[in-house]
């Protein structure tokens, strides 16, 4: 694509997306849930929406431009910067006659069977994997245990675990093929990383490498998550490593204009690619590439949206010496009596940046299910890599302790 496209339609909320869009000066149709339209109006008063019962439904947001007497033809471009939209933004796209082929990238970036095999056939180093649907279902004989079993397109570690047994794997399949077909994948050992950058032509223009915490479907055993981005000057081979995987991948699964998130595994040295999305990483991602390499990933996507060249400065934050991380806030399970305050958490050392989503009276979730829940965020920098994690740790330490629920009632009959 190369005509600048001025009116755009976007599925879903999402407040930093849908801002880039205005901030390119762009006019902006909002698809969204009933659950997000007082927030959206606040935030852009003046944008037309459209609201649905599911964002992410084909059918339904079909509808809903319907009953507005709108037409996807009436656009020049629809996108989301939403995992979970990207496949309804495609398919509308090639529906209305704006792109070729659209629908059938954004499945190679979401089915994780389909994208796994695809790497896998230009010969980037991989999970073997297969999916199965019941218990009855047979796992090939080459597969070894522990296996990681996770939803064909889901995201953040939901319904994902790690299962050591073959009588484990055949148990979760009788008691869950409700949610299947479900991918079953070979573990792999050592640490994880996400890599977030630009692709422009089929050519990256931009990449950033970050260490996670810890992996992330520890989360599961209560693990952190959150990430520290690394220096490319500090760490020139996992660098190399990780962006010709990146390359080559995002070659196969034909993402050639756009930003993208791809986790990898450091097997001994070997770089092994885990999953890849079109999207902007999750998060505060955004915010730690932009404070330490200067480049906004948003607005990088609103320039693959619209066929527009890169902005990626040539001269980066990187250059300083700066480094910085996120991490999610975490606290227990239950109604909440106490919980500190943004500016609590921003008095903290290092912390740069902060959200808080709990107060008293709320209810705070179970963060051990999925990545994405969470009592908040916070963008925290130091010296190196080792002490912008050390900061992460007691940080969380002090976040979970600081949270006070109330007393739950004793359960149980006379």
């Amino acid at each position: 694509m190369t005509q600048e496209r001025t009116t755009v339609l976007h599925i879903g909320w999402m407040l930093r997306a849908v801002d880039a869009l205005h901030r390119a000066g762009l006019n902006v149709t909002c698809v969204l849930q009933p659950g997000d339209l007082e927030t959206a109006r606040g935030a852009f008063p003046e944008m037309r929406t459209v609201v649905v019962p599911d964002q992410s439904n084909v059918e339904g947001i079909l509808s809903g431009l319907a009953r507005n007497a709108l037409r996807v033809q009436d656009f020049d471009a629809v996108c989301s910067g939403l995992e979970l939209c990207l496949t309804a933004a495609a398919v509308l796209s090639d529906l209305g006659g704006l792109t070729r082929g659209a629908a059938l990238r954004a499945i190679a970036m979401r089915d994780k069977e389909v994208q796994k095999d695809l790497v896998r056939a230009v010969g980037v180093v991989t999970a073997d994997c297969t999916s199965l649907a019941t218990s009855d279902d047979v796992l090939p004989r080459h597969a070894r245990f522990p296996v990681v079993v996770k939803p064909l397109s889901g995201s953040g570690a939901l319904d994902t675990f790690r299962l050591e047994r073959p009588e484990e794997l055949r148990d979760f399949l009788a008691t869950s093929a409700a949610k299947g077909p479900w991918l079953v994948e070979e573990f792999i050992p050592g640490t994880e990383y996400q890599v977030d950058g630009v692709v422009r032509g089929g050519e990256i223009t931009f990449v950033s490498v970050a260490r996670y915490l810890e992996n992330i479907i520890d989360i599961h055993e209560g693990g952190l998550v959150g990430c520290t981005a690394l220096l490319p000057q500090h760490h020139p081979d996992l660098y190399a490593k990780a962006t010709d995987v990146a390359r080559n991948a995002l070659k196969a699964l034909d993402h050639a204009d756009g930003v993208f998130h791809i986790e990898v595994f450091d097997r001994s040295g070997e770089i092994v690619f885990g999953e890849c999305g079109g999207r902007v990483g999750g998060g505060r991602t955004d915010e730690v590439v932009e404070r330490t390499f200067g480049v906004n990933l948003h607005d990088e996507w609103v320039r693959g949206v619209l066929g527009r060249p890169s902005a990626v400065p040539a001269a980066r934050a990187a250059e300083s010496g700066a480094v910085h991380g996120d991490l999610h806030l975490h606290a227990p399970a239950g109604a909440v009596r106490e919980a500190p305050s943004v500016d609590e958490v921003l008095a903290r050392p290092g912390v740069a940046y902060a959200e808080v989503r709990i107060a008293p009276g709320q209810t705070m979730p179970d963060v051990t299910a999925a990545s994405y829940l969470r009592a908040g965020v916070v963008v925290l920098s130091g010296a190196d890599d080792t002490e912008v994690e050390d900061r992460s740790k007691e940080l969380a330490a002090w976040f979970a302790n600081r949270v006070v629920l109330e007393p739950q009632e004793p359960s149980g009959g006379a």
